[in-house]
């Protein structure tokens, strides 16, 4: 019996060494830069954007902007009793310090967790509908919510909630982006199941908003 316990706890200590070695720790968020206002003037949405990638940096305060921690437990964006019903993916062609592939973000600890492999154009560009100039962006940024998180039916106001709190969010990125230099846009009008699908997101989370980010190609 003292062997098979030794044996549990070592494969449990291996099981969690694994877990934690899957896990990206991102660059703490940076204090100061560009005013409010300055982000609000220079905000506007861009579809012409092009490499290099995201730098594991940039990808972390944008992140953070969107749904990083703020305060021990809550975020950066209001949400209705602190249900906090959003996730926040990446899917990036790489960039410095961060590798190609889709990521979930973890605003506890302020981590990536990788999903698995891909970019925004073999991934985003084998959905049929797809507007060209998303899969065309070197990094996409998916915002997604589980209503049932604020109500067990997912119906109705949960819906209502959900859908607010990710244009919060999604604003938070947006003027972030335009703090950074970056260039960014929303987009919708896609099939978002089917998205859901390619990316093989979990049962009952859904796909909000996608939030293309790059560099805006000169000369456009």
């Amino acid at each position: 019996m003292r062997f098979v316990r030794s044996v549990l706890a070592l494969c449990t200590a291996l099981y969690l060494g694994a877990q934690e070695s899957l896990a990206l720790r991102l660059p703490p968020p940076a204090d100061g830069g560009q005013t409010l206002g300055a982000a609000l003037a220079g905000r506007r949405t861009v579809r012409t954007l092009v490499g290099p990638g995201l730098s594991l940096k940039e990808a972390s305060q944008l992140l953070w902007a969107a749904q990083g921690e703020n305060r021990p437990g809550r975020r950066t964006v209001p949400s209705a009793r602190a249900k906090y019903p959003l996730e926040l993916y990446l899917l990036t062609e790489g960039g410095e310090g961060l590798a190609a592939g889709f990521y979930q973000y973890q605003s506890a600890g302020h981590q990536l967790r990788k999903q698995g492999d891909g970019t925004p154009k073999s991934v985003l560009g084998a959905i049929k509908g797809m507007q060209s100039w998303i899969p065309a962006a070197p990094a996409v940024f998916v915002l997604a919510g589980m209503p049932t998180r604020m109500d067990p039916s997912g119906k109705g106001q949960a819906i209502s909630w959900t859908y607010y709190e990710g244009g919060a969010a999604a604003q938070c990125l947006l003027l972030q982006a335009a703090a950074l230099g970056l260039g960014a846009g929303t987009a919708g009008g896609v099939d978002m199941e089917a998205l859901g699908q390619a990316l093989k997101l979990p049962a009952g989370v859904q796909v909000l908003i996608l939030l293309p980010v790059g560099r805006e190609k000169s000369g456009s």
